[in-house]
């Protein structure tokens, strides 16, 4: 957790109207866990291959370090690239260790911070499940966004950028919880 404590200090940094934009994003994913603990969370960019992966593993991070369990945090595609995910390369240097999955998935990866490990891999946007119940995120613009309720757009851009927001969420997640945890004592 050291590795990413570098990244915390620089909140400061943010434009306050990313900030704003942040919490509001923050608010929903609590509220919506909140009322029904099987809600999901998608990112969503063109091709699942840089943008939706890293903004799913810095929010598990982010989640994980806050010790904020019941988030089911997942990323996708609406077509899925198949190619090396570079992009994974840029965790080793805040503490990840990135490795191939040992299973048959072509480009599977496993994700090692700290005690808790996932697999990440390309997931197409009709494969993934109870997608309806998910809230869906999207990252990239140009993406053919319909009226559901349960989407959101909040584009991202670099990866250094990425961890950044992603562990603010985090941050903001964690306040709205302990907030709560106080209301009710």
């Amino acid at each position: 957790m050291k590795s990413i404590v570098p990244i915390e200090t620089s909140f400061s940094s943010i434009e306050q109207e990313r900030k704003i934009l942040l919490d509001q994003l923050a608010s929903r994913i609590y509220k919506e866990n909140r009322v029904n603990e099987n809600t999901g969370l998608v990112f969503i960019d063109s091709n699942n291959k840089t943008k939706s992966q890293l903004a799913a593993i810095w929010l598990k991070t982010g989640l994980i370090k806050y010790e904020l369990g019941g988030y089911n945090i997942q990323s996708a595609g609406i077509k899925v690239a198949n190619e090396p995910l570079h992009a994974l390369a840029t965790l080793k240097q805040h503490g990840f260790k990135v490795s191939n999955a040992s299973d048959k998935k072509l480009y599977s990866y496993t994700i090692n911070f700290g005690s808790d490990s996932w697999n990440e891999y390309y997931k197409d946007l009709s494969s993934l499940r109870n997608l309806e119940k998910s809230l869906k995120v999207f990252v990239e613009d140009n993406l053919e966004m319909g009226d559901d309720p349960m989407q959101v757009y909040v584009p991202l851009d670099s990866p250094e950028t990425i961890a950044k927001e992603m562990l603010y969420v985090a941050s903001r997640i964690d306040y709205l919880t302990q907030s709560q945890k106080q209301k009710e004592l």
